[in-house]
């Protein structure tokens, strides 16, 4: 906003941090705001000559702000019980998920368990077959020529 378009009722005052010039309308004075500028926060100056109670809403406009802040109250409410429902639908999802985990965690310990034992059974059946190939080829083997009988 330029200076022709502020109000001649508002109050006009400068940040006293950067120095840039605010206004706001009278029932703005004593609040704290923020600079538009550089955020710092301001005091909003009281005129000479006015009271905070010049400045008071009146009832009709006190009861539209309460009827405003009823409706972001139950806006605010229902936005509340939306997300509790979330919130127990991701508990929900999520004791299930870690119950599949370990479901899946005692399957791979039982694959486990059932790998080694037939890797145990596989090398037992191996040393019976090293075992057995070895008697086989005792019997298997010529035996050695013997001389025949009467010479030397």
């Amino acid at each position: 906003m330029d200076a022709s378009e502020i109000p001649p009722t508002d109050i006009v005052f400068e940040c006293p941090k950067c120095g840039k010039s605010l206004s706001i309308e009278p029932r703005g004075a004593g609040l704290v705001i923020r600079c538009t500028q550089c955020g710092e926060p301001v005091t909003v100056p009281i005129p000479e000559g006015m009271e905070i109670e010049d400045v008071d809403a009146t009832q009709e406009e006190l009861a539209t702000q309460l009827q405003r802040v009823r409706r972001s109250l139950e806006a605010a409410q229902a936005r509340i019980a939306e997300l509790e429902g979330e919130v127990e639908s991701l508990r929900q999802y999520r004791a299930a998920a870690l119950a599949q985990d370990e479901n899946r965690a005692a399957a791979v310990t039982a694959f486990r368990m059932d790998v080694v034992h037939a890797l145990k059974e596989q090398e037992s059946a191996l040393a019976h077959l090293r075992e057995a190939a070895a008697l086989s080829a005792d019997f298997a083997a010529p035996a050695a020529p013997q001389p025949p009988v009467g010479e030397p």
